[in-house]
């Protein structure tokens, strides 16, 4: 059955149950004109939105599965309000779906959706759908709550700091890369790509321990750490060789024969956090999380990032995914 045989009204009735995990904040859901819900006395609000492109962000078939599509839109948001510190709340997402998709493909797509949502108890409230001609795209917004005055940004990088990130860089490219030549194995790299785990406990934690500035991994070490210093200010001096990199995407490289630093600076989709501290801090987090690595130290200078190996320091450019 094709989405042009069920309609718009059908298919929101195919996709409309368990979509609230936190009901007592929900005023209206799904079913009219807008949602209503209640926030919290004392926090700020957090809003984030992305889009996803079938054949620019994912490829069905080969890159992806309908699950790990509706999975990956939301933790992208997800992650977003990881780097502001923030706890995820609610989404709304809207989709544009070809009329000759299969219904059992949309409905596989929202149980995507909706897992990754019941993992970290975000509701959703609706959206919209409306027609593609040329292959689908979804767009999901999220909000979530901090408290007030506690938002962490790119800007408060501070001489002095410690340049950290969380578990291992590169792998969701390495992944792709993967899937791409269509080698079998390589198991953990494919699921960083497919089905990111967006780092919310650790930016909690990062609230709590006094970080200075922080930034999701979206676009590539390289792209967000330039986007600190430059927000901030300073000058990053990254030690190359302490990025932590996974034995997985070590073995790709070296199988490809082809150069790891690309995965891990210029990749991107890893949804992990670069962040920096002061050290007393950081080595206070790292009791509490020990997945986290020092990959360098923050002091004064033109908003650059410098890459340190081999015994000298080369300007580190903002390369990465850039959608234009």
């Amino acid at each position: 059955m094709k989405i042009s045989d069920i309609g718009e009204f059908g298919f929101i009735d195919a996709i409309k149950a368990d979509t609230l995990y936190h009901k007592e904040n929900v005023v209206v859901g799904i079913g009219d004109d807008g949602a209503v819900y209640t926030t919290t006395p004392g926090w700020q609000q957090v809003a984030v939105i992305d889009t996803m492109v079938q054949n620019s962000h994912f490829i069905v078939g080969q890159t992806a599965t309908w699950h790990d599509v509706g999975f990956k839109a939301v933790a992208s948001n997800l992650s977003d309000i990881a780097a502001m510190g923030a706890v995820p709340t609610h989404i709304v997402l809207s989709t544009a779906l070809a009329p000759q998709m299969e219904v059992d493909d949309v409905v596989e797509m929202y149980r995507g959706i909706k897992d990754i949502c019941r993992a970290y108890e975000v509701n959703i409230l609706g959206g919209d759908t409306v027609m593609s001609k040329e292959g689908v795209v979804i767009t999901v917004a999220a909000f979530g709550e901090i408290e007030a005055g506690k938002a962490l940004l790119r800007s408060g990088a501070q001489a002095g700091d410690v340049i950290a990130v969380s578990h291992t860089i590169g792998d969701s490219a390495g992944g792709l890369d993967v899937l791409l030549a269509g080698q079998d194995g390589y198991e953990a790299l494919k699921k960083a790509h497919q089905y990111p785990e967006p780092q919310i406990s650790l930016g909690r934690l990062l609230v709590q321990h006094h970080c200075h500035s922080l930034n999701d991994i979206s676009d590539g070490l390289a792209s967000e750490s330039n986007e600190i210093a430059k927000a901030s200010g300073v000058e990053l001096v990254i030690d190359r060789d302490k990025v932590p990199t996974s034995d997985g995407l070590k073995a790709w490289a070296a199988s490809s024969g082809k150069d790891i630093w690309k995965f891990v600076f210029n990749g991107g989709e890893d949804y992990e956090l670069v962040f920096t501290m002061a050290p007393a801090d950081f080595q206070a987090l790292q009791a509490d999380y020990p997945a986290v690595t020092a990959i360098g130290t923050v002091r004064p200078g033109p908003g650059r990032v410098l890459l340190r190996h081999d015994g000298g320091e080369q300007v580190l450019p903002p390369t990465g995914w850039t959608h234009f």
